[in-house]
């Protein structure tokens, strides 16, 4: 890799990913200039702002307009939004950002913050007064003198002085450890590290991947949100940028830095983070993201890394666009990706709230463009846009990631974790709605979530089979786990013997392959092997389940009925439906409209179909998922497969409103299908 200062490839875990995408990101044309500007983003993040400052008390703090009560770290996180649009020019906002500032301060020094959040006031606070300080210096001083009574091991609640417990450590900590660090080089707190450095080099380097991904829960099972990984990432980020200089720094930055490059190997065409564990599905996941994209473009930017600098800035251009799609009109966002009614809290945590969320999201990108520089980055494309690649994620994240130019296939593997299940959980697909091929799957437990309509199933793109005795099992119905599903503490993904690994891996230049083998103590079988190719606008994919030889089975494969294939079918996002329906028509049409609807230049490099839909089948069953004006379409590949929809999966809740389920059917252990995007 051609480094650019300050990146570090030695102990990067995707080091040769990183490198392929190079030489693609160096013999790629730069794109047109973003209409993403400065101002663009201002606009945007006002239109948030001014809504909630209509929710403001006389005293300072807003208030959730469902809940009917000040929430967690709302009022901090709008003192900050506030104070950097006042940095923009938007003086009218100057009293209304100080009121809340004050009214923050307030709680954290007198121990009164909504709902036990202690930890995240100090990185909002100290923001907004770096902002607010010069303009209102007599009121800036009674803030001084109040920020200087803090004592962190008392005030904050993640602390060893109160958890004594290392596994505790988590993302709270490392939130705190952030605002800490600017409380210091404000000269309100001693400029002694030892502290700092002690709870970063014990407790949050470790939980550092090789892929520079933070692993957040209990330091020995840790469950791994990607949520909590770039939420973490952000603050830590902006403690960097605050001036840390302790004995952890070298080492944090390194992390950082191969975080980053994940991000951005990960992220979606669409713009969105890959979704796995609590949170996921929430605006704020990519606002923090649009934080470290940002900076690593400049970054790379000043060390005369163009290319990777217009990557970076492409990235952060999309995660803006990501959140944009769901901002109203009235200014605020559905903060979960659907369109269900804030009171409805379909998709929420159960500490989910719409101010919250909506004002977190308004801080992450407030600081982005409090950190933006002015110059103009010539954007570049992403690594979803830009080649094929198959990752497997490191640590606990258990998932796997699979591109072709402008489409990503996004799978969970860990076969005994009840709230992220096996199988395809996204599909997205560049010019296409987000939710059409859906991007979050069902549950078997669901865990923090709330949704106010569905059933809990565990729907996902998996494999499924008949046993003798007429019962229908999947890959989702997980195996028994000596220590039982804790939603805090997640699993380890070898508890009860599950494990999988990836086989037949190969690309080219828009065209990916590859097998993943999951093997356990399944309902009737040991082995599921399931294969994905795809190229642009096209999928197919094949399931097969065995007994191996050398584990105990109580079933053969000679005793099983059927094999079959669950299809997640997006049914609404709670002010849509979508129209799903079923017929059957000649397979050469299929082919045909295929083609003519997929650009030349995605078919370049693109083989006719697969092998495996060279079939003798003058008509096939098709089911077809109309929303929004958008259509895919699945089709069975393996003869004489039929298509059923099962009562059980007629309507299943997930983070982007609902589901519905359909199984493919077929004679014999193996099963095909197609997907057209």
């Amino acid at each position: 890799m051609k480094q650019w200062n300050r990146w570090d490839s030695s102990s990067y875990g995707w080091a040769d990913a990183a490198d392929e995408y190079e030489q693609l990101l160096y013999e790629s044309q730069p794109l047109p200039a973003s209409d993403w500007t400065h101002e663009r983003k201002v606009r945007m993040l006002s239109q948030m702002v001014d809504y909630y400052a209509t929710h403001q008390q006389a005293d300072g703090a807003i208030v959730d307009p469902y809940s009917e009560a000040e929430r967690y770290y709302s009022t901090p996180s709008y003192a900050l939004a506030a104070a950097v649009l006042v940095s923009t020019g938007r003086e009218e906002l100057i009293d209304s950002a100080a009121s809340a500032l004050t009214h923050s301060i307030e709680l954290l020094v007198s121990g009164r913050t909504p709902d036990q959040h202690p930890d995240f006031f100090i990185v909002m606070i100290m923001g907004a007064y770096r902002i607010l300080k010069g303009r209102m210096p007599e009121q800036a001083e009674r803030w001084r003198q109040a920020l200087a009574t803090i004592e962190p091991e008392e005030t904050y609640l993640f602390t060893m002085s109160k958890m004594k417990n290392p596994n505790r450590m988590i993302n709270w900590n490392a939130i705190m450890l952030s605002g800490e660090v600017i409380r210091q080089a404000e000269g309100i707190a001693s400029h002694d590290t030892t502290w700092i450095d002690d709870y970063l080099q014990k407790y949050h380097l470790p939980r550092f991947t090789s892929l520079g991904w933070y692993e957040d829960g209990p330091l020995d099972r840790p469950n791994s949100p990607f949520a909590y990984d770039i939420a973490t990432r952000y603050h830590l980020g902006v403690m960097m940028l605050s001036g840390y200089a302790g004995t952890t720094a070298h080492a944090l930055q390194t992390r950082l830095q191969h975080g980053a490059m994940s991000s951005l190997l990960t992220l979606s065409p669409l713009g969105e983070l890959p979704p796995r564990g609590r949170s996921a599905q929430h605006q704020w996941n990519e606002a923090a993201a649009a934080f470290v994209f940002t900076i690593q473009a400049q970054q790379a930017y000043a060390d005369g890394a163009l290319q990777w600098a217009g990557a970076f800035r492409r990235a952060a251009d999309k995660t803006w666009a990501a959140i944009e799609k769901w901002q109203s009109s009235e200014g605020y966002v559905q903060i979960v990706r659907n369109h269900f009614s804030a009171e409805q809290r379909h998709g929420y945590e159960v500490y989910s709230n719409h101010t919250t969320y909506n004002l977190w999201t308004a801080a992450a990108l407030a600081y982005t463009l409090w950190y933006e520089q002015p110059e103009e980055i010539t954007p570049y494309p992403i690594p979803a846009e830009l080649g094929s690649r198959t990752l497997q994620a490191d640590g606990w994240f258990e998932t796997v990631f699979s591109s072709v130019p402008d489409q990503q296939i996004v799978i969970h593997t860990a076969l005994n974790d009840p709230y992220m299940i096996p199988g395809i959980a996204r599909i997205q697909r560049t010019g296409l709605h987000a939710n059409l091929a859906t991007s979050s799957s069902g549950h078997r437990d669901q865990g923090f979530t709330e949704f106010s309509a569905g059933d809990i199933v565990p729907l996902s793109y998996i494999p499924a089979w008949q046993t003798a005795d007429n019962i229908w099992h999947h890959l989702a119905e997980g195996i028994p786990t000596a220590v039982p599903f804790d939603r805090d503490a997640g699993v380890d993904p070898s508890d009860g013997g599950g494990s999988y690994r990836i086989e037949q891996s190969s690309t080219t230049t828009a065209h990916n392959q590859f097998a993943i083998r999951w093997q356990g103590p399944l309902q009737g079988v040991n082995q599921v092997v399931a294969t994905y190719e795809q190229s642009p606008g096209h999928i197919v994919v094949t399931y097969e389940v065995s007994t191996n030889p050398e584990a105990k089975s109580n079933t053969s494969t000679e005793q099983l009925k059927q094999i079959g294939a669950w299809i997640p079918l997006f049914l609404s996002d709670g002010q849509e439906y979508s129209t799903i329906k079923t017929e059957r028509i000649d397979r050469s049409l299929v082919a045909t409209q295929t083609e003519q609807s997929i650009p030349a230049l995605d078919r370049a490099d693109k083989t006719p179909l697969s092998s495996a839909t060279m079939i003798e089948q003058e008509q096939v069953e098709v089911i077809t998922v109309t929303y929004r004006d958008q259509s895919i379409r699945i089709i069975p590949i393996t003869p004489e497969a039929t298509i059923t929809f099962p009562d059980e999966a007629n309507q299943v809740a997930s983070r982007n409103g609902l589901l519905r389920g359909a199984r493919i059917e077929a004679k014999g252990s193996r099963i095909s299908f197609e997907i057209f995007l």
